[in-house]
Order: structure tokens, then sequence, then C-alpha cells
């Protein structure tokens, strides 16, 4: 502990000694950004006077499916702003060609089997690469549909448990799931879960807060960058010896430069988010800011940890900076703060389902915009202690010049 304090206070006193760098490390991002926010707010504002259209393609045709689709779309017609129409999937390319679709959502072939059998089968969103923001908009709607229909069908499976234990007829049993698995999807696709999900970002998106959101958390991955590199220095094979015989461990080094990097940069992204979101007027319980706060840390500390690791992994200084810039972008990519997730490839949703950095920036939009009181960081928690764990072995093995 006494080496980590020392190399702690010895970055500190560094980027003291450079009292221009630090700030230009976290201003520049900022000022980019904002630039870019200007500039993309200006080309995909929502238009107030026009309807968001959404096509439902039923590829399914049981009953259920189809009750469930026109349900829907009818129930869809006295919602103020949202348009919901079943149309055909040539229909709904043809719609999206002409941009009078912001996306469709696609109910695949046995999607009611499945679903009351109690096997997965998940919602596609196909979004307009001309209308992004309203196509990010649906993507996050059906996200949080999907969840609500995990609970309903455990339920579903509960009931089907039950009425089996209890010797209903078969005929009788099925019939009674049907209509209980109607009603309770007709309830989480409502019009109004999708128009409170639709007004809340009709709110948001005049003051671009959509955009601000995906930039803060770009800026924030630069500046975990920056300041890595602003920290990082070459050592010499004689020093590292001399340090050696005093007893100094990579092990040490790594974590005062984690917690330096992690500190300063989880307090810097803190303190610009709650900042915007005061000046943004808008206003967030104290647990939500909580909720915030452990999210932006162990995004930002995971990172920082995979940095080392591929510094100690990488024996040439400008590859391992190369690698580090590559394997960053790939994270903010995979985020889906740059391009939606929307626009990937479906076979890339599990990517998604699995990456923290995603569950970070989703996580943040549902907790900003749609005022969630609740958050998942299984993922985030578990790819933190698998970089934990690996940063320990790969420090063990620079410790005996394995690496």
């Amino acid at each position: 502990m006494r080496h980590i304090f020392v190399f702690i206070a010895n970055d500190i006193s560094r980027l003291r000694r450079k009292w221009l760098t630090l700030p230009l490390i976290l201003l520049s991002p900022v000022i980019f950004a904002a630039l870019l926010i200007w500039m993309l707010s200006s080309f995909l504002e929502f238009d107030e006077e026009n309807n968001i259209s959404v096509g439902l393609v039923n590829l399914d045709n049981s009953e259920a499916t189809s009750m469930i689709v026109a349900a829907l779309a009818d129930s869809a017609e006295v919602a103020e702003g949202l348009e919901i129409i079943e149309v055909t999937e040539a229909d709904a390319e043809q719609r999206i060609l002409k941009n009078t679709l912001a996306a469709y959502i696609i109910f695949p072939e046995k999607f009611t089997e499945k679903m009351m059998q109690g096997e997965s089968s998940e919602l596609e969103v196909v979004g307009n690469p001309d209308m992004q923001l309203e196509s990010s908009v649906i993507s996050s709607v059906i996200d949080t549909v999907v969840r609500h229909i995990r609970n309903s069908q455990a339920n579903i499976l509960t009931i089907n448990h039950y009425a089996r234990e209890f010797g209903m007829d078969e005929e009788a049993r099925e019939e009674l799931i049907f209509q209980e698995f109607v009603s309770q999807f007709i309830q989480v696709l409502s019009s109004d879960t999708l128009m409170n999900e639709h007004q809340t970002v009709q709110n948001f998106s005049t003051g671009n807060m959509y955009f601000i959101i995906n930039g803060l958390f770009v800026i924030m991955s630069v500046w975990i960058y920056m300041l890595y590199i602003a920290l990082m220095r070459d050592i010499s094979s004689n020093l590292e010896d001399r340090m050696r015989v005093f007893g100094v461990t990579f092990l040490s080094q790594g974590i005062a430069k984690i917690l330096t990097i992690g500190t300063i940069v989880t307090a810097a992204a803190a303190l610009t988010t709650f900042g915007t979101l005061k000046l943004g007027g808008i206003e967030l319980p104290a647990e939500n800011l909580l909720r915030l706060l452990i999210l932006l840390a162990l995004y930002i500390f995971t990172t920082a940890i995979i940095m080392i690791i591929i510094d100690w992994l990488i024996p040439s200084f400008k590859i391992s900076v190369i690698i580090q810039l590559t394997v960053l972008l790939l994270i903010v990519l995979f985020a889906g703060s740059i391009i939606p997730r929307i626009y990937f490839p479906l076979y890339l949703d599990s990517l998604f389902e699995y990456m923290y950095s995603h569950q970070a920036l989703s996580w943040m939009e549902e907790i900003i915009l749609n005022g969630r009181f609740t958050m998942e960081i299984d993922i985030m928690t578990a790819t933190l202690a698998a970089a934990a764990i690996l940063f320990l072995i790969v420090s063990s093995l620079k410790e005996r010049r394995l690496l």
C-alpha cells in the first residue's frame, strides 16, 4: 500500500507540473463534442407537426399474434404523435425507402408458441437510416417491452403449471393460457406505454438531451485514454531492476495508475453530467444521481484496467498505444453511442447484451430520459471482476518476466 500511495502522489505531482495539460485533456473533447452535437441536432430534430410512424410485421400469422398486432394497431390510433400500422415486410421496406416509417417491428415465426412454452423469442426492430433518433426511440421502447414480457411470461408459466397440477382439461387449460397471454401482452404493448416513452423523448429532444448523453459518454471515454497517455512513461530496464530491489511491483504501479485515472475521470464525468442535467432543467432524485455515479465508475474503472492490461501485454509502446486506441474505439462503437444498436446486424445483438459499455450507456439513458428507478449492473460487475482477475494474472506474469 505504501508503494501504491507513492505512485499516486507521483502521478498527481506530474499532473500538477503540467498545469496546462489537464485542462486541455478535459476541455478539448467537450468542445469537439459540443460542436458535433450542435451539427447533428440541427439535422435530426423531431418535427412536432408529424407523427412518428411505426410498422408491425406479423410473420407468425397465429391467432394470438394476429389479435395482438391488430389490438396494438387499433389502440395506437388515438395516441397523439404516434402512429402504429400493420404492414407486410415488403411494404415496410418500401415505406422505409420513402421515409414514411421511422422503424418497423417484426413478430417472428412461432412467436406465440415459443412464448407460451417459456422459450425465448425476440422481437426484431428494423430502423430507418435517415431517421436515426426516431428509430432509436422505438428500439428503446421495444427493450422496455421485452423486460415486461419476461415478467408476464413468468406469470403465464406459473398459471399453466398450477392448472396442470389441478387436473384442468387440456383444451380449457390452453384456452386459459391463451387468454392470459393475450391480455398480458396487450397490457405491456398498450398505447399508453408507447406514448409515455415517446412523450418523454419528445420533451427532451428539444434540448438535444439524447445527443448530449451519448456525447458525454464518448467524452469520458476519450478522457480515460488521454489521461492514460499523459501519465504514461517508458521506464528503462535498469530503473525497473532498481525498483524491484526496493520491492516495487507491477501490481502496485498498475493499481496506482488505475486509481488515479479512475478517480479523476469519474469525478470529472460526474460533475459534467450533473452540471449538464442542472443546466438542462432536469431534476433527478438523489438515488438516481447515485445510480448514475455507480454506472460511470463501473465503466471508467473497467476501461482503465483494460488499458493497463493491453500496455503490459504489448512490449512495444507505440504498438500498445495503437491497440489501446483501437480497443477503445470498439468499446465506444459497441456501446451504441456513435451508431445506435438498431443499425447493427441482428447477429451482433448478443454482443451488445454482454457489452459492459452498452449496458452503462443504455441504463444512463433509461435513468435520465425515461426516469427509471432501477438498473441492472450484473454484466458490468462481472466484466469488472473478470478484468480485475486478468489484471492480477498479467501482473504476476510480468513479475516473473514471463511477459
